[in-house]
């Protein structure tokens, strides 16, 4: 009998336990399902502020975007202003951010504090220049020398057998040159040194006769515009020469060329290494490629262009405005050959600047500024005669370069 209630009791013990192991497992579970319900409203909670913080950034920040874009500036104030000393007939030219100035007796570079970084003199008659962003070149037309440089230092100078008609020269100093033969027009290409690397000639009833030419920020890829007459009428090419590697399996480093009737061709211009753009008297040719260019847009063009502006990245043409209440109209592309916008301004325009966010209209006594979509941004008189400027980046700030003084200014 002991053994019979012992064991009931055991019985009765374990199941008492038992009981109280599910109760304990039922409570575990309630707790860890409260505990994730806990975590789940903690993480919704944190995501809902982030995209409340998110929310108000973008808020933020399409404010100051769409002022910024309102924003019409009617002055500007002279923030810093720097002596300088220039001849009176040197002319000035931006070259990346510094002040180049030349003439017939020399050239120099001068930073936008005041101090020259260097001089280089010679004796021209009819001095040319060429730039490719920082470095520049000067030759003499119908001479035999040309000087190269950047914004660093002097390179190196050129002299040349034949008289120069024309040149170009690339961001890392190599020139290409027309040389002017008595029964061939050659095409040179030179070292720093002064060495000669390449070259090429063209005849009258081959080619015809090269107008224009440029070469890519390397130097390996160079464009030339040719005008031929023949039976009366007027022809246009524009070839293109590869003195790389990939060049030296075509006949006279001539891997491309495209033929245009009834067209002159005085303007062909590389933007970088792999685009270049042609402007004719009736068309606006585009071409793409580092080392064979092909043909990517032919714009036909019924009016008159008076001026070509570019940079790497668009190119602008000025035609006259015959209806409305302004003077000129710019039309403005791409690389793409998509126009980006359409300008109309009365300015007597000696330069037009293309900047990060800017389009710069200019003469020597006003400007007008507009952003991209074409909303004018400022337009005003200078305080005094400017010979240049210079954009920094920032639709608000410039570098003016008058007859005596550096100025930075501020638009307001």
């Amino acid at each position: 009998m002991a053994e019979i209630k012992d064991f009931k009791r055991n019985q009765y013990l374990l199941k008492a336990t038992k009981g109280k192991a599910d109760t304990t497992k039922t409570e575990d579970g309630m707790n860890k399902k409260s505990y994730d319900s806990m975590v789940a409203r903690h993480r919704q909670l944190r995501f809902y502020t982030i995209i409340g913080i998110l929310a108000l950034a973008v808020i933020f920040l399409l404010g100051v975007y769409f002022h910024w874009k309102n924003i019409v500036y009617t002055d500007y104030n002279v923030t810093q202003q720097t002596d300088w000393v220039r001849a009176g007939e040197a002319k000035c030219l931006n070259l990346d951010g510094y002040i180049f100035t030349y003439s017939n007796d020399g050239m120099s570079c001068t930073n936008t504090k005041g101090n020259v970084v260097w001089n280089q003199t010679y004796e021209m008659q009819n001095p040319i220049v060429r730039i490719c962003k920082k470095t520049v070149a000067v030759g003499d037309y119908n001479g035999r020398n040309i000087y190269i440089s950047d914004t660093q230092g002097n390179l190196g100078n050129i002299e040349t057998t034949m008289p120069i008609r024309d040149f170009c020269v690339s961001l890392n100093g190599i020139v290409t040159v027309v040389l002017d033969d008595s029964t061939v027009t050659a095409i040179y290409l030179y070292n720093t040194a002064g060495d000669l690397l390449a070259s090429f000639t063209t005849t009258m009833s081959e080619s015809g006769y090269p107008i224009a030419i440029d070469s890519s920020d390397s130097g390996a890829l160079v464009a030339v515009s040719y005008i031929k007459a023949e039976s009366g009428s007027i022809s246009s090419s524009v070839g293109f020469y590869n003195f790389s590697s990939v060049g030296q399996q075509y006949t006279d480093n001539f891997v491309s060329g495209y033929g245009y009737s009834d067209a002159v061709i005085p303007v062909v211009k590389f933007m970088g290494n792999d685009t270049v753009f042609a402007v004719a008297d009736n068309r606006l040719m585009f071409y793409q490629g580092k080392q064979k260019p092909e043909s990517l847009s032919e714009i036909m063009i019924s009016e008159e262009i008076q001026s070509v502006f570019y940079n790497d990245d668009y190119v602008g043409l000025v035609f006259y405005n015959p209806v409305g209440d302004t003077a000129y109209r710019l039309d403005v592309y791409n690389t793409k050959a998509q126009k980006v916008t359409e300008l109309y301004f009365d300015v007597e325009y000696t330069d037009i600047i293309f900047d990060t966010a800017s389009i710069i209209v200019r003469s020597d006594n006003e400007c007008v500024i507009y952003d991209f979509d074409g909303k004018l941004k400022y337009e005003g008189a200078f305080k005094e005669h400017v010979n240049c400027m210079i954009p920094t980046g920032n639709i608000a700030r410039y570098i003016l370069i008058t007859d005596d003084t550096i100025q930075q200014i501020q638009l307001y």
